[in-house]
């Protein structure tokens, strides 16, 4: 993680393109340094999964003698074709907001800006950070605008790094400082992403959660059913899914 938000900046250089196409991703001055990506204040406890009551499925829903999704041999995320299965969401807010006196909105544009991978640091969630452990290097994840106006997904990325330790843990000048973390015993850790595309209009939740409805296609979403994670996971047809909705959005 670099001492300033300024250091990664790029001065005019073009994004990278990304060729997933077949399987389709008040107002305060700052008075100190602004940070990195901040971690979404709604990640702060930890929590687990809500066990959900089983319910009939929908006549929409896939038969019991329909294909089975795609799946990935352990720690590849990837099918037999070499295809993407699961996808990513990350959460970070775009809005001013402080912790222990430092500035830690980051959007969309400031990962464009960034000239070297971005490290996303401060996650301080269990199962965020063991969704990030799952991730493999070129895999594809939305960056989500959150407590914003509006909220929503504002574009996609790519992670670059898989899951290294989180060394803002241990600087105490860091917003997201833990004093219980152990060098010898790291608990924490982060992938590093690089700017993809930014869409040309907000995906809001509103919209998202009007899909989300029993029967929906994405009523199994993550971002609805544990909306206090920052980091989550997709399937490949909910990728697909908002992909389309990012389409019409912007024709």
């Amino acid at each position: 993680m670099v001492a300033t938000r300024r250091s990664t900046r790029q001065s005019d250089a073009s994004a990278p393109q990304y060729a997933e196409s077949s399987s389709e991703h008040e107002d305060q001055k700052p008075t100190k340094t602004r940070q990195k990506r901040m971690r979404p204040h709604a990640d702060e406890p930890e929590t687990r999964p809500r066990k959900q009551a089983t319910k009939s499925k929908p006549d929409s829903l896939p038969k019991a003698n329909a294909p089975k999704p795609e799946t990935a041999p352990p720690g590849t995320n990837r099918d037999a074709g070499g295809n993407q299965v699961t996808y990513w969401l990350f959460k970070a807010e775009p809005l001013p907001r402080y912790e222990n006196g430092i500035n830690v909105a980051f959007s969309i544009d400031d990962l464009k800006a960034c000239t070297k991978p971005e490290p996303w640091s401060g996650v301080r969630n269990f199962q965020a950070r063991n969704t990030m452990q799952e991730m493999r290097e070129g895999d594809l994840g939305f960056f989500y605008h959150s407590n914003a106006k509006p909220s929503g997904i504002a574009g996609i990325l790519r992670v670059v790094k898989e899951a290294e330790v989180d060394e803002t843990a241990f600087d105490p000048k860091d917003p997201y400082y833990d004093a219980k973390s152990d060098r010898e015993r790291p608990k924490w850790y982060c992938v590093s992403v690089e700017f993809v595309e930014k869409f040309d209009n907000i995906v809001e939740l509103q919209e998202l959660k009007s899909h989300a409805a029993k029967g929906g296609r994405l009523q199994n979403m993550q971002l609805v059913t544990h909306s206090r994670l920052s980091v989550s996971k997709l399937s490949k047809e909910e990728w697909e899914f908002i992909l389309e909705l990012a389409k019409r959005r912007g024709a």
